[in-house]
């Protein structure tokens, strides 16, 4: 028979695990008391809550507050230009009249008025397009131009030379279209609008769309007449809608002053112009 001291039956070993579970557990009571303390702790009142608010900011309180203040502020001025930039384009033409009236007055501060009156547009340079109501994005752009542009030939305007290749990528589906940007030469830009205007070509001649950024379009009008030549209406479309990751768009940014000087060029010289903005 087996004695029962030799008996490994694990009884002492749970015996004293259980006393240091128990240590253990009061030991863990005790570190909550601090916190039940805490929990237990009289809330404020509604009359302390209203001392305790009108006590005196500290100056640095006074300074943090004035500066959240500002941000929000200037954060809702923001937003509210970028929903005016991207408004602008659906809107009737005499707000988008005013709009540029607004902006060549602003950047022209040393103008007298008569000097501003042929800087401003007439509401009858414009075509309304708030019938589009397709999202103004580049997947659209060419149902766009079927159902507004009706002119011959249309000038396409926007505000970078890499919007250009992305508008041209979209809009060239049918091979009717001429990139004009700084990624060419100048004298090849000027040598492809003049082929195209001049007819001997009937691949050239199908060419409706110029693709362009107003500082390239200058300098093709200042080399050039062929523009300006005829009596077919020309349509000049504005890439309005679009907003680079700074918010910046066409009709809004550094570049917008150029813009308008090359479109009063185009009005002056050409008869039978409508400016359109996608």
């Amino acid at each position: 028979m087996s004695n029962p001291d030799d008996l490994d039956d694990g009884l002492l070993y749970d015996f004293e695990n259980e006393e240091l579970v128990a240590q253990s557990h009061s030991g863990s009571d005790n570190e909550e008391e601090p916190q039940q303390e805490n929990e237990n702790k009289r809330p404020l009142d509604e009359e302390e809550e209203k001392e305790e608010e009108a006590r005196p900011l500290s100056k640095r309180q006074k300074k943090l507050q004035k500066r959240s203040k500002l941000h929000v502020k200037k954060k809702d001025q923001v937003q509210y230009e970028v929903n005016k930039r991207k408004a602008i384009p659906k809107s009737t033409p005499e707000e988008i009249q005013e709009y540029f009236t607004s902006l060549i007055r602003e950047k022209n501060p040393d103008l007298s008025a008569l000097e501003l009156e042929d800087l401003y547009f007439k509401k009858t340079d414009f075509l309304s397009t708030a019938k589009f109501e397709e999202e103004r994005d580049l997947d659209n752009l060419a149902n766009f131009m079927q159902q507004n542009s009706k002119a011959p030939k249309a000038i396409v305007f926007s505000m970078s030379n890499m919007r250009v290749a992305d508008v041209f990528r979209k809009l060239n589906t049918n091979k009717d279209c001429v990139k004009l940007f700084a990624k060419n030469k100048l004298k090849d830009d000027v040598k492809i609008v003049e082929d195209v205007f001049s007819g001997k070509s009937k691949k050239l001649t199908k060419m409706k769309y110029f693709l362009a950024t107003p500082t390239r379009m200058e300098k093709i009008l200042e080399t050039t007449e062929v523009f300006f030549q005829g009596k077919d209406k020309l349509d000049v479309i504005l890439d309005a809608s679009y907003l680079d990751p700074k918010d910046n768009s066409l009709i809004a940014s550094e570049n917008t002053v150029l813009l308008c000087t090359v479109l009063k060029t185009i009005l002056k010289k050409k008869s039978s112009v409508k400016i359109l903005l996608y």
